[in-house]
């Protein structure tokens, strides 16, 4: 921090100091006669899960932990719904929400939890799927929403490779490492779909190219074996990508700021959107519609405005947040922008500019370390 924040912070601290509220050693300790806390259940999340039967239960996808054996056994025995009939990345979000109606106290560690359904999936081609699942995953930024894979070609290592290669097909596990994957945006594909905030994710057709690489050694011999591919190949997949999509909760008219309190979110398979969208958790302050919306109308982006909460030029009130306080003072704006935007600004009482974050209109906020 320079000089200048630091003689103004400073002189805060010392205005404030007699306000200033000191914790006692005994802090987060229960007061005498008040209930003993609850009890600590851990959950977590297992990386992958090979499901059998209609339906399946949380300790297929984690494991519990408690002090109370029987608790964990309860939790364990949670049911999450049918099995999917497709290999499927699970959002640990679901898994949060179901796990916090039953017992709300629980920490829940871990991301997605690839989903491979047994009767669906060869044994000798559970590799390939794992693999593939982790390809998609490692394209989607947003990483909250369910995705289900659909093969609409299947590639010529699944299906047989001949006499020749034979030997080469054992490849019931130890593969996962093996094989690279790669998929280019082109005209012919619609692999990706656009949020409010601009975040593309995988969802729709993708096309994707893989190689098969073999260890020295392995499957091939001679000079073919010393590290050179082993198989390669294309094939065309559906990328079912279930995400909470806002839609208008009550009639909203033209011009009309938007909040979450007139939008209600529903679960939907985004690979069968056209335009983009607003996801649950995304940035909407400063947006408001260009054209009315009927309830239960899906909230597009192309119907929706941004609206500028600061000008360049305009005068603003900067608060700037250090740990342990909290400053405010005006200054200016060099650039115009909306809610959530970056901008510089300067206090009145320096000419040192910094950035800060629009928080509302008129007001920034600077945070420092």
């Amino acid at each position: 921090m320079n000089r200048t924040w630091r003689r103004i912070l400073l002189a805060i601290l010392v205005l404030a100091g007699s306000s200033l509220t000191m914790t006692g050693p005994t802090a987060g300790h229960a007061a005498p006669g008040s209930a003993a806390p609850k009890e600590a259940v851990t959950v977590y999340l297992h990386t992958s899960a090979l499901l059998e039967g209609p339906e399946y239960t949380l300790g297929q996808v984690a494991s519990v932990y408690s002090s109370d054996p029987a608790s964990s056994q309860a939790l364990g025995q949670l049911p999450l719904g049918p099995t999917p009939g497709r290999p499927t990345l699970l959002p640990a979000r679901m898994i949060r929400e179901r796990i916090a109606a039953a017992a709300g106290g629980a920490v829940v560690i871990g991301g997605r939890v690839t989903i491979l359904p047994a009767k669906a999936i060869p044994e000798d081609q559970r590799w390939f799927y794992t693999a593939l699942l982790a390809f998609v995953e490692a394209q989607d930024t947003y990483k909250e929403g369910r995705i289900e894979i659909e093969l609409l070609s299947s590639p010529l290592l699944l299906e047989g490779l001949g006499d020749a290669a034979a030997e080469e097909r054992g490849m019931a596990s130890g593969w996962e490492d093996r094989i690279l994957f790669e998929s280019n945006r082109s005209p012919y594909s619609s692999g990706f779909r656009s949020t409010l905030s601009s975040n593309m994710i995988p969802a729709g057709t993708m096309q994707i190219t893989y190689r098969v690489l073999a260890p020295a050694g392995e499957g091939l011999s001679g000079q073919r074996a010393a590290g050179r591919r082993m198989l390669e190949g294309s094939f065309r997949i559906w990328v079912h990508h279930f995400l909470p999509v806002a839609r208008a909760a009550v009639d909203i008219p033209a011009n009309h700021d938007l909040s979450r309190e007139v939008m209600i979110f529903s679960e939907e398979d985004v690979s069968l959107l056209q335009s983009s969208f607003v996801v649950q958790g995304e940035e909407i302050d400063g947006y408001k519609t260009v054209s009315s919306l009927r309830q239960g109308e899906r909230v597009e982006g192309q119907r929706l405005q941004r609206v500028l909460a600061v000008r360049a030029g305009d005068r603003v009130m900067i608060t700037v947040i250090h740990p342990g306080l909290r400053v405010s003072l005006p200054g200016r704006a060099f650039r115009s922008g909306s809610v959530g935007d970056i901008i510089d600004v300067r206090p009145e009482a320096t000419t040192k500019r910094f950035q800060a974050r629009i928080t509302s209109k008129g007001e920034v906020l600077v945070e420092s370390d």
